[in-house]
């Protein structure tokens, strides 16, 4: 049984490490997606660890949090001049 807790707590203990290496892997990516500031914004929240599982968790129900830059683009275009 302690066998198993070992091998529990190691792979619990790597797993954030392999979550870091992919986010900063997609770092190009979002930040030619989201624009600068809502990329780096979307970044750091992700590289957070309890903060991102809360924002994982609310991104599935209500879609990505942070708008990309054409989604922000095309709703401005499209709103009625006041």
């Amino acid at each position: 049984m302690q066998r198993v807790g070992s091998i529990l707590w190691r792979a619990l203990k790597v797993m954030p490490v392999i979550g870091f290496v992919v986010i900063l892997a997609s770092v190009p990516q979002i930040l030619r997606r989201k624009g600068f500031v809502f990329g780096a914004l979307a970044v750091t929240l992700d590289m957070l660890p309890v903060i991102c599982l809360i924002k994982a968790g609310i991104e599935i129900y209500t879609g990505d949090l942070l708008p990309d830059k054409m989604e922000a683009a095309t709703a401005a275009n499209f709103e009625p001049a006041a």
